[in-house]
C-alpha cells in the first residue's frame, strides 16, 4: 500500500478550488481508462482550505495503482486548449458554482486561465518535505480576487439522482448489494461529475423493509451550464453500468470483498459502519467470505434495477 499527501497553494481561493476539481478530475480520469476504480484499487480526496492552500491525498492499492501514480507529484491537471475553449476549466467552474452555497464572480477569465497554467507548471510537494505553506512574502494581491463568491445565493437547478434499487431479499444479498451497489454509483458518479460538469453532492441508502434504494445525487449549476440531457446522462451511465459488471471487473470486486481484513488494513475493507446504518447489522472479515460468492451475485445482478432522475424527467437504464 502507497499512501500520499501532495499540496499547493494560490492565494486565489476559488482558482485554488476550480484547480482542485481540475486535477482530482483528470486523475480520476487517467486511473478509469487503465481500468482502475475507486474502492477496488485506489482512494483519492481533495480539499482547499480558505488560505488558497489545495491538500490532494490518497492511497494505492496493488502494484498497478501504485506505478501509474509513481510520478503523481509532476503530473499535471488537463486544462484543455484555447481551440476547446479550455472545456475542463470551465466544467470546474460549473462544478465549484454547484458545490459553493453563493454565486461566483469571475473577473477576467484570461487571467484566470493564466494563473491556472502557472498553477500547472508547479510540482506539487510532498507533505513531509513542507516546513511552512504558504509563504507570506510570496504572496501576489493581484490574483486574490479573480473568482470570489458573492452574497448572492446559488440558484441551483433540480438535483440530478443515480438510484440502484433490490427488493425482497434476504439479508445477506442486501449486506452485498450494499457494498456493490455503492461501487457501482461511486464509478457512475465519477463518470456523470466529469463530462456533465456536476458535483457529487451526496450518497445514502433508503431501507423500507422489502425495499433498498442506494442514491447518489449531483448538484447541477444552472448559470455556468446549459440544461443537463437526461438521455445522454442515461447513455453514459449504462456505458459505465455494463463495464463495471463484466465478469473480469466483478471477479475483482469479490476478491476486494474476500480478502478484507478489519486488522491488517482496514482502508481497504468495507466501512463497518455503511451495513450497520443501512442494514442494522455488522459484518466482518469472515462474513464477507462467507457471502461473497458468485451465486449471490448472480443473484444481485438478476434482481437489481437502475434509473436516474432530473427534475420531473426519469429514465430507467
Amino acid at each position: 500500500m502507497k499512501y500520499f499527501t501532495i499540496v499547493k497553494y494560490h492565494p486565489c481561493v476559488q482558482l485554488a478550488h476550480a484547480y482542485e476539481h481540475l486535477f482530482v478530475s483528470t486523475i480520476t480520469e487517467y486511473l478509469y481508462q487503465h481500468n482502475r476504480y475507486k474502492l477496488l484499487d485506489y482512494s483519492l480526496n481533495g480539499e482547499t482550505y480558505e488560505s488558497g492552500i489545495i491538500v490532494i491525498n490518497g492511497e494505492c492499492y496493488n502494484n498497478k495503482s501504485e506505478k501509474l501514480l509513481n510520478n503523481i507529484a509532476t503530473m499535471k491537471a488537463d486544462l484543455g486548449s484555447e481551440k476547446s475553449g479550455y472545456l475542463p476549466v470551465a466544467q470546474a467552474i460549473s462544478q465549484i458554482g454547484a458545490e459553493e452555497p453563493n454565486m461566483l464572480y469571475i473577473g477576467n477569465p484570461e487571467r484566470v486561465i493564466k494563473e491556472l497554467k502557472k498553477l500547472n507548471t508547479k510540482s506539487w510537494k510532498n507533505i513531509d518535505s513542507v516546513s511552512l505553506l504558504p509563504d507570506t512574502k510570496a504572496i501576489n494581491e493581484d490574483v486574490v480576487d479573480l473568482i470570489y463568491p458573492t452574497n448572492q445565493l446559488s440558484n441551483i437547478n433540480s438535483p440530478l439522482e443515480l438510484n440502484i434499487e433490490i427488493k425482497d431479499q434476504p439479508l445477506q444479498i442486501c449486506a452485498l448489494w450494499c457494498e456493490l451497489a455503492r461501487f457501482i454509483g461511486l464509478s457512475v458518479g465519477q463518470r456523470i461529475c466529469h463530462n456533465f460538469s456536476t458535483y457529487f453532492s451526496s450518497e445514502h441508502i433508503n431501507n423500507d423493509d422489502t425495499t433498498m434504494t442506494y442514491t447518489a445525487t449531483f448538484s447541477v449549476n444552472r448559470h455556468s451550464q446549459s440544461e443537463i440531457d437526461l438521455e445522454e446522462v442515461a447513455l453514459l451511465s449504462r456505458k459505465t453500468i455494463n463495464e463495471i459488471i463484466t465478469p473480469n471487473v466483478l471477479m475483482r470486486f469479490s476478491a476486494y470483498l474476500s480478502s478484507a481484513s478489519y486488522s491488517h488494513n482496514p482502508h481497504f475493507a468495507p466501512d463497518i459502519s455503511y451495513t450497520a446504518q443501512n442494514l442494522g447489522v455488522l459484518i466482518g472479515s469472515q462474513g464477507w467470505k462467507n457471502i461473497t460468492t458468485s451465486d449471490n451475485m448472480k443473484k444481485i445482478l438478476q434482481a437489481v434495477s437502475y434509473s436516474l432522475h432530473y427534475g420531473s424527467s426519469s429514465i430507467d437504464l
